[in-house]
């Protein structure tokens, strides 16, 4: 969705790819990785677009762009 691989984003996030591995394999499961961690991670989708939703309907999607 983000358009990019587990290396590029553990290394935008600081975080090792195998630490977005294991998060991205947890699914709908809590993450047990600390909250820095995911935090940085999310700052870095959050900043391409990404969505987070905790209301009602859990998961992530595209923020809508607007149009100029």
């Amino acid at each position: 969705m983000a358009g990019m691989d587990h290396s590029t984003l553990g290394k935008r996030a600081g975080v090792n790819i195998n630490t977005i591995g294991s998060m991205e394999k947890r699914g709908s499961e809590g993450l047990i990785s600390g909250l820095d961690k995911i935090q940085q991670v999310m700052r870095v989708l959050e900043a391409k677009g990404i969505e987070f939703l905790n209301h009602g309907e859990p998961g992530v999607k595209l923020k809508r762009r607007e149009l100029p």
